[in-house]
């Protein structure tokens, strides 16, 4: 009886390798389907969302979770804690923006694809090839073939990008007439009308899904607030946050956008774009550290990764990792407790930021307007233990893109970067919003180390609340406001009614060389 001739070792594992690299390729292309990612793309490119994903479990999402905390906090003198209840209106119902829709889902889930750039931005960096000024955002608009333009009151670059106005994006934000989250408002101030605009990043225009942004529980609550002891004024809040922007597009913002509807209060709340904590080690640590790192790379490039390090995340101890020791030599005339906002070695380029600052200060003093600065909240601290399930984006946050910074090294700089911001605020005699010394430090109000879950944006803003009300107050009582607005401004400058304007790259590329 013949055993039949067997294959040779070789061939045996040539099988078990491609039966198995087969079935890897399978459970990629599964798991890409899951999670709504493009299926034959090399890098993870999100196409819709994932299928029956429930991100954070634990994490407080309903605004009333946060309620706990309303009891225990203080509150502005003539305020009912009953009003954390109130909600703003509801945003008006209209359908997601067909092109704006078809764009977001083809370029692959790029919310830059719907951004209307600054046109100065953009030739300054496809034309010279230096994106040094904003590396970050010039690198989103080059991944596209095309985009949305605007050309800049003043020919310079920033703001680098703004919202389209009356859009209703496919991620859930819907803006106004002039490009900003919230209800619509009139150009000109009615009479007794005190407006309020808020500049900042991601952490003011806040995730475009959430119900409402901080700003918008403000306006309902300090309306609320003028019926019961303010009849004679009412409210106009803008929120003209944009994701991803610098200190020189906010100072850009308020000069170009904002002026032209005579804001009373400027409130600024920003404080992590400009944030490296490298100044004053003894040897440079750049951001590339980490992107090199293997398991960063392939995260980016296979969707089992992803499930497979989530999965991991969540049977790691939640204390922080142990890290290389960073040498700090902090100039000894550099007071760290109480230092020279002046001073052009403050780190974590504060100079730009500061700087930035008296070009707002002094904008406003033009339509009698107060820039307000607020401290920046962070959740890093030293001992800080968080649950590996829940909190996974916190803690890869804060021990991968903050790697190697100890906590308590990224601690020492958050406290000094606030005290830049209160000490430029006592100098200057401006109101200074002290949220980062109020707000709890409790993960489940937190996404990552700086953006809120919408229980912890609703409690951010009844605490951003308080602050005002106390300031308002004042200026009321001393009859600074409201200020009469002298109207007859029939069309804002930095908003022409125009059209969507759409250029290809490859236009302003050529352009470039002619």
């Amino acid at each position: 009886m013949s055993t039949g001739h067997r294959p040779s070792r070789t061939v045996r594992l040539a099988v078990a390798l491609t039966t198995t690299f087969a079935a890897c390729i399978a459970a990629e292309g599964a798991t890409r389907l899951i999670d709504g990612y493009k299926l034959w793309s090399p890098w993870l490119t999100s196409v819709r969302p994932a299928l029956g994903r429930t991100p954070d479990v634990g994490k407080w999402v309903d605004p009333r979770q946060a309620a706990a905390y309303v009891s225990e906090l203080p509150v502005a003198q003539g305020v009912d804690r009953e009003w954390y209840e109130l909600d703003p209106e509801p945003r008006r119902a209209t359908p997601v923006d067909p092109e704006l829709d078809r764009r977001y889902w083809t370029a692959g889930h790029e919310l830059p694809s719907l951004y209307e750039w600054n046109a100065q931005f953009i030739r300054a960096t496809l034309c010279t090839g230096d994106s040094s000024a904003h590396p970050y955002l010039a690198q989103q608009f080059q991944r596209l073939n095309d985009v949305f333009v605007f050309e800049p009151t003043d020919g310079e670059a920033y703001p680098t990008y703004r919202f389209l106005r009356n859009a209703h994006y496919p991620t859930g934000l819907v803006t106004n007439s002039f490009g900003w989250r919230g209800p619509d408002l009139p150009l000109n101030k009615p009479r007794g009308r005190i407006r309020i605009a808020f500049v900042g990043a991601s952490t003011t225009i806040d995730a475009h899904a959430d119900p409402f942004s901080y700003p918008e529980y403000i306006n309902r609550w300090l309306n609320r607030w003028a019926e019961a002891h303010r009849p004679s004024v009412s409210f106009d809040v803008v929120n003209a946050g944009r994701e991803g922007i610098l200190s020189n597009s906010i100072e850009a913002i308020v000069r170009q956008e904002l002026l032209p509807l005579r804001p009373d209060l400027v409130v600024f709340y920003e404080g992590a774009n400009q944030f490296w904590p490298n100044t004053f080690s003894a040897r440079p640590i750049v951001k590339l550290l980490r992107v090199m790192d293997p398991r960063s790379m392939l995260e980016t490039r296979s969707a089992l990764a992803v499930r497979i390090t989530s999965a991991l995340a969540g049977s790691k101890a939640g204390a922080e990792p142990y890290k290389p020791p960073i040498s700090v030599q902090w100039p000894p005339n550099l007071d760290e407790y109480d230092p020279q906002i002046g001073d052009p070695r403050l780190p974590v380029q504060l100079p730009r930021i500061v700087g930035d600052f008296d070009r707002i200060r002094q904008t406003l003093v033009g339509v009698h307007g107060t820039l307000m600065l607020s401290s920046f909240g962070w959740l890093v601290y030293p001992g800080l233990v968080v649950d590996p399930r829940r909190d996974t984006l916190l803690y890869k946050e804060l021990n991968e893109r903050y790697w190697p910074f100890s906590y308590a090294h990224m601690r020492r700089f958050v406290d000094f970067q606030n005290r830049v911001f209160r000490k430029y605020a006592r100098e200057h005699d401006l109101p200074f919003n002290d949220l980062a010394a109020a707000y709890p430090r409790d993960p489940r109000l937190f996404v990552d180390s700086i953006h809120m879950t919408p229980a912890g944006v609703k409690l951010m803003a009844w605490i951003v609340f308080q602050n005002l009300v106390a300031e308002l107050e004042r200026r009321l009582d001393a009859r600074s406001l409201p200020l009469a607005d002298p109207g007859e401004r029939l069309v804002h400058p930095a908003f022409p009614e125009t059209p969507r304007k759409l250029i290809p790259l490859d236009q302003i590329g050529k352009k470039c060389r002619t």
